[in-house]
């Protein structure tokens, strides 16, 4: 059975596209946050730091709505 995705990476698969990001490992070298570090997050979205998040929001222009999502994921 395909594992299937959390809403928080399909939130940001949809910004990653947007700004033409193929991968979470691409995002993890464009945002400066180590790969498994991000994929830990991703598992618990309420570990984000204040840092991971900004760094994230720098680099995909999420919006205000999207990123209180983040934070209540």
């Amino acid at each position: 059975m395909a594992k299937t995705k959390r809403p928080i990476e399909k939130l940001l698969l949809y910004y990653m596209i947007d700004s033409d990001i193929n991968s979470f490992r691409e995002l993890a070298r464009e945002t400066g946050i180590d790969y498994q570090r991000l994929r830990r997050r991703l598992e618990d979205p309420h570990s984000f730091t204040v840092y991971e998040l900004l760094a994230l929001d720098e680099t995909l222009q999420l919006t205000d709505e999207d990123l209180l999502k983040i934070l209540r994921e």
